[in-house]
Order: C-alpha cells, then structure tokens, then sequence
C-alpha cells in the first residue's frame, strides 16, 4: 500500500477505536475506558494537526514504521524548518482543513477527557462534541479533488463518507442535547457511525 493509504488505515482504525471505546462507556459510565475515547480523539487530532505536510511521498509504497514515522521531523536540519514549513504549507487549502479538524480534534479530547474525571461539569460543555464533530465532518467532506490533493475520484469519495458520519453523528447528538431525541440509542449513534467512518477506512480505502 503506498503511505497515503496507511495514513488513512491508521487513522481508521484510531476513529474505530474512539467509536467503539466511546459506545462501551455510555453503557458502562465508570469503567476506565470512558478515557480511551477522549484520548483517542486527542491523538487523531495531535497526528492531523502537527505534521508539515510535504506530500512528497504521498503516493510512494513505504513500510507501515515509515508511515508513522513520517509525522515527525527526521533530524535536526528539518526541525529547525519546521515551524516556518508548517506556516508555509497553510496557504493550501486542504493543508489548513487538516489543521483545523487536528484543533477540533484536540479541544474534544481535552474536554471530554476532563468531563470523564468530573472536573467540568457545567453543562456548556456538553456542547464541545457535538459542535467538534459537525466542524470535523464539515472539513472533511468539504474536501475536494483536485491535481495537488485527492486527485483519484475513490479518495474523495471516502473523505465524503467520513465527512457525513460525523456532521450525521454531531447533529444527531446536538438533537439529544436539546430534547429532541431522548431514546438511550440516539445519544449512542455517534459512536456507531464513527466506527463505520473508521472501518471504511480500514477495509476499503485503497487507490488501486
């Protein structure tokens, strides 16, 4: 698989984790693995939101060490470029739509984390998911194809997916913070489509 497809196998199953880990501790509200999810979020924020996006290996078949190995600066020389290449690399739209789902996703796994230990319980916080996964869906499905980014119509169709499970997931889960929907399940349904979100990934985002 070239690196373009581990990144996205990588971040699928992360996403499937948070779902699955999120859907077990709406059941189970004590157990230790409500802070898996939070974490789980934090760290596909932290993997989208830090790395200078090069892409100059984006189609290029590397080992699954070298992919992760990638978000990282390699040596000395690239880390003092970091922070001007990371500016750089802004002006690109799509580069900027990664950095702001990064943010979106930190800030829900900070929040989340921090709800779970019972340390802000003001109800205004119950807000920061669902607003994060609507925000998070929207700049990914916004995400179009073009000569740079996406350019094979099967990339765009998976950002698309992605994107509808958590706009669908986040509206869902507003509609439970308002009233509107009050059934145990729907405040769950989030969870299960972030799993779906992520499983497409792992099974079926492949280029060739």
């Amino acid at each position: 698989m070239t690196h373009t497809e581990k990144v996205h196998v990588l971040f699928g199953a992360l996403m499937a984790l948070m779902g699955a880990s999120a859907a077990w501790a709406y059941r189970h509200p004590r157990s230790p693995i409500r802070f898996v999810w939070p974490v789980s979020a934090f760290l596909l924020g932290f993997f989208m939101f830090v790395p200078v996006e090069r892409q100059t290996r984006t189609y290029v078949d590397v080992g699954w060490w070298d992919t992760f190995r990638s978000a990282f600066p390699a040596n000395v020389v690239e880390l003092r470029d970091f922070a001007s290449a990371w500016i750089a690399k802004l002006a690109m739209f799509h580069v900027l739509e990664h950095k702001v789902v990064g943010l979106l996703g930190m800030v829900a796994g900070v929040v989340e984390f921090q709800r779970a230990r019972g340390t802000l319980g003001e109800t205004g916080w119950r807000w920061a998911l669902p607003i994060a996964l609507i925000g998070v869906g929207l700049a990914l499905g916004l995400h179009g194809g073009n000569a740079e980014h996406l350019p094979h119509h099967v990339e765009v169709v998976h950002h698309r997916i992605m994107g509808g499970c958590f706009v669908a997931g986040g509206a869902l889960l507003g509609l439970v913070e308002v009233g509107a929907l009050r059934a145990d399940p729907w405040r769950a349904m989030w969870t299960v489509l972030l799993m779906v979100a992520g499983m497409d990934l792992v099974l079926f985002y492949r280029i060739h």
